[in-house]
């Protein structure tokens, strides 16, 4: 019996038009949107006629390929959620956390209405998208954070619902409060009480997404994306929110992981070494608030492996980001196999948990549904 396997970050892809046809006509400015420039082969990501980022078609073609000799890598559950379901057995996934695609795009508006009712329009197509199969698929809610009344309202929609995580902006926008302010603790309690995990998507919210041009441009864009996540956990740790809200967690996907250990550490450094400047002054050590409530997500991350025992084994959580061409599929086991061959300190428990124990915890959903789910999606 091979272990349970949950994926911490994976995508689902909603209709094309589910924002443009849903949104009525005084907030259409704000729909998000892709159009195609076949003349100069681009996809424009865009809200309204905003084009947000611009990504070449083919782009990952590198590692997808283009003909059918290369099918057996290609994606083929992007839509289809059988095939999905197909893809994963292929991949030895079990369940995954599923994140929007075209709503992603939702942390950049800045128009406080349209955020709410594009979060609303999500949130309420991705629970119908997953029925049935939502401890195999865990939606992340959509959160509109122009401001927290905003976000609190639709926090308490969505855990109505049923909803067992929410995606958070790695970096906030301009009109809403830093995540040092004690503004954030209604929402982290409530968070906390509801046992609902917060998930920050690399790349989400008000990033700036070109911090350099010219040569490297790329390498350092996409490298430093790990950077907001070391910010948004300083902030937090460092204002106070974690400590005064225990039981809240926090997961961080798509920035990769080994350098966990060494923020915590320096922030027990800073915290006693410039202790008089330091306020709040906190019940805990920083380096123990990560240990209680910080997680990262891992793939290609041997780093975070050797490092865990620094931590613990309950910081970090394997992903795939299916079906984006960046990630694992279909070589994630192999792939994994390979990282743990080089921690022969880690026991088959250790390997489980960050495999997929680890999720299922923080997730609240049981291995043995996930296979029942799984049995009557496949058998559908």
């Amino acid at each position: 019996m091979r272990p349970f396997v949950f994926s911490c970050d994976a995508h689902i892809v909603e209709p094309p038009d589910l924002f443009t046809a849903n949104l009525p006509a005084h907030l259409q400015q704000w729909a998000p949107n892709v159009e195609i420039d076949v003349e100069k082969k681009m996809r424009l990501n865009r809200i309204g006629d905003v084009t947000q980022f611009k990504i070449p078609l083919g782009f990952h073609s590198h590692k997808v390929g283009e003909s059918d000799d290369l099918v057996d890598i290609r994606r083929l559950g992007t839509r289809d959620l059988k095939a999905r379901f197909t893809d994963m057995e292929r991949d030895g996934v079990d369940a995954e956390l599923v994140f929007p695609s075209l709503g992603l795009l939702i942390s950049r508006i800045t128009d406080a209405e349209a955020s709410r009712e594009c979060a609303r329009l999500y949130n309420d197509w991705a629970w119908g998208y997953v029925e049935g199969v939502r401890s195999k698929l865990v939606p992340a809610a959509v959160i509109p954070l122009v401001n927290l009344e905003d976000g609190i309202a639709e926090l308490k929609r969505i855990i109505a619902i049923g909803y067992r995580a929410v995606m958070m902006p790695t970096v906030n926008l301009d009109s809403i409060q830093a995540f040092n302010d004690p503004a954030w603790d209604e929402f982290f309690s409530l968070c906390a009480e509801a046992g609902i995990p917060m998930a920050f998507h690399t790349g989400v919210g008000n990033v700036n997404l070109r911090a350099l041009r010219g040569p490297g441009a790329a390498l350092f864009n996409y490298s430093r994306q790990m950077n907001d996540a070391v910010d948004v956990i300083s902030a937090l740790v460092g204002g106070g929110v974690l400590d005064r809200n225990p039981d809240a967690h926090i997961l961080f996907v798509e920035a990769g992981a080994g350098w966990l250990l060494g923020l915590a550490e320096r922030m027990d450094e800073v915290y006693e070494g410039h202790a008089p400047s330091i306020h709040p002054k906190l019940a805990r050590k920083p380096s123990q608030i990560v240990r209680d409530q910080v997680h990262c997500s891992f793939q290609n991350d041997l780093g975070c492996l050797l490092t865990a025992k620094g931590l613990g084994i309950e910081n970090f959580l394997f992903a795939t980001d299916y079906p984006h061409s960046e990630g694992t599929f279909p070589y994630s086991r192999t792939l994994v196999e390979g990282m743990f061959e080089q921690v022969p300190h880690f026991t088959d428990a250790d390997k489980a948990a960050v495999l997929g124990l680890n999720a299922a915890k923080m997730f609240g959903i049981e291995p043995a549904v996930v296979h029942e789910e799984t049995a009557r999606a496949l058998s559908a």
